[in-house]
């Protein structure tokens, strides 16, 4: 289907119904959405034309990405997630990433940066050696050794945050993946937030 075809609002490239089926589980993850960023995904809102799936995404994004403790900071985290998210080229999770980046103190520029090419943004030793992992997991899983794993250890990763840092990288490939393969549009609001 051509993007012209598509209604100007539309949030992807499915031909489903603009609001989806009620349901309990749906309107709760709705509900935390829009108290935490304002507004709802587009990703959410797609998904939620199947709840299951969108319990489970929305589950495991809690797990991996905002677990109440862990080895790996929000920052971390964030960092990884943008950086999968410009290397597969998702422009609804590069907005979002860069702007949570932005909310957490990280001047505008280095966000930016960041999104263009990180290698020239200003990271520590700990951030570099987990955005290089996060490439790696992106772009080449199958040749992942034993020596790339030692390489976070020399960074400061314990083992525990490289188990995290795996999660993260592999998650938002998959979120990554999804956006793209359903036409989901950026939201407006994540690229206006924090500047």
């Amino acid at each position: 289907m051509a993007l012209d075809t598509l209604p100007a609002a539309a949030e992807s490239w499915l031909r489903i119904a603009e609001t989806p089926p009620a349901d309990a589980r749906t309107d709760a993850i709705f509900a935390a959405t829009q108290a935490k960023l304002g507004y709802i995904r587009g990703q959410q809102r797609a998904l939620a034309h199947r709840p299951d799936i969108l319990a489970a995404v929305d589950a495991l994004g809690n797990a991996v990405v905002r677990p109440p403790s862990g080895e790996l900071s929000p920052r971390e985290r964030e960092l990884m997630a943008l950086v999968v998210s410009a290397e597969n080229r998702c422009e609804a999770c590069v907005f979002a990433h860069e702007a949570a980046l932005r909310g957490m103190g990280g001047d505008a520029e280095w966000a930016a940066a960041v999104a263009v090419n990180y290698r020239r943004a200003h990271l520590s030793v700990r951030e570099r050696a987990l955005a290089d992992f996060a490439i790696k997991v992106t772009r080449a899983p199958a040749e992942i050794e034993p020596s790339d794993h030692q390489e976070l250890r020399a960074a400061g990763v314990p083992d525990i945050g490289i188990l995290e840092a795996t999660a993260v990288a592999c998650y938002f490939n998959f979120t990554n993946r999804l956006n793209s393969s359903l036409g989901i549009r950026a939201n407006r609001e994540a690229y206006q937030a924090h500047r």
